[in-house]
């Protein structure tokens, strides 16, 4: 048995005891630990933690949503990682995190913007409230059902008791089959959260650099509305907007509305294979130029997987610091039960 000395960033510390075979995250919560977590699957995020010594490793054949940069630089998830030996663990959070909230909520509008997107927007029942960061998501459970998927929400706090969000549709899924074949005005759906590290600091003053392909734009939306709402001076903003194809293109509208209204935002929209004249052709990466890239920016990652691994090599041989890079992928559930 080894055991990891767990510590936040208030200065309280957790001695946690790990068996053979147990995550850490298994361990830190049997021994009361507060590590946060949610979907303990390796695809979050919301346990990343860092090792000191190298004794805490990435459990072989798991998935996982970190990059392997992050992982050369010690960072581990604690839901898909084994302690080898005695190890200190740095979570960069306090002990006492704020408690996820339940909430229900109302569909006001469901609509397809594009082939595979639909639009949500959500109202919160009377007596209901959920306090988040823009950039977070929820866990959403559709009426007469136990399953929860998980969505970033697109709007912001003081757009509150309403709420938004763009649902990529797959093949076939718990909400796929909701949204295309039952949602209704007036359906009543249960939120957990909020969860994510997907944050903009309310202190950030320097350039901002957002890469967003299809549904991960959601989350970007947030952020840049937060940013463009601040007080005072706004910073210079860069927007990359991608889809595969223009049947796939949505919110493009809205995105040029945000850049008429904000003299310091520059939006880009592109469309892979080139079908929409109007827009650049190809992926948001290629919209991209190295002299668009400043060493002060702070950048913001979402979409599939590969994109975001691409988006994050292509920033750090450009020069841009590790801890400047915020990302989140988007993958689907496999678990159509």
């Amino acid at each position: 048995m080894s055991t990891a000395t767990c510590r936040f960033n208030d200065g309280v510390i957790f001695e946690v005891a790990t068996a053979p075979g147990e995550t850490l995250l298994e361990a830190a919560l049997r021994c009361g630990a507060p590590v946060r977590h949610q979907c303990r699957s390796g695809s979050c995020l919301s346990c990343i933690c860092t090792t000191e010594t190298g004794g805490l490793i990435m459990r072989p054949g798991r998935a996982s949503s970190l990059l392997p940069s992050d992982v050369a630089a010690g960072q581990r998830l604690a839901c898909s990682a084994l302690l080898e030996q005695d190890d200190s663990i740095l979570f960069d959070y306090a002990s006492d995190p704020a408690a996820p909230r339940t909430a229900k909520a109302f569909v006001n509008v469901a609509e397809r913007v594009s082939d595979d997107v639909m639009r949500l927007e959500l109202e919160l029942a009377d007596n209901h409230w959920l306090d988040f960061s823009p950039g977070q998501f929820v866990n959403i459970t559709p009426p007469g059902t136990s399953v929860c998927r998980s969505y970033s929400m697109s709007s912001t706090p003081s757009e509150l008791p309403k709420l938004e969000f763009y649902v990529r549709l797959l093949e076939r899924g718990v909400m796929t089959d909701y949204l295309r074949n039952a949602v209704k005005p007036d359906d009543v759906l249960t939120l957990e959260g909020p969860h994510g590290r997907f944050i903009l600091s309310d202190n950030n003053v320097e350039p901002l650099l957002f890469i967003a392909g299809g549904t991960g734009l959601s989350p970007i939306l947030a952020l840049v509305k937060k940013a463009r709402n601040r007080k005072g001076r706004k910073p210079p903003m860069l927007l990359s907007f991608g889809c595969a194809t223009s049947n796939r293109l949505f919110a493009s509208e809205t995105l040029e509305l945000l850049a008429d209204l904000t003299p310091t935002l520059d939006v880009r929209i592109s469309v892979e294979d080139g079908s929409v004249p109007s827009h650049l052709a190809g992926n948001p990466l290629e919209a991209l130029a190295p002299k668009d890239i400043q060493p002060e920016m702070t950048a913001f990652i979402c979409g599939p997987p590969a994109m975001v691994a691409s988006a994050h090599t292509y920033l750090m041989d450009l020069g841009m610091p590790a801890q400047k890079i915020h990302y989140e992928q988007f993958t689907p559930t496999t678990d159509f039960i």
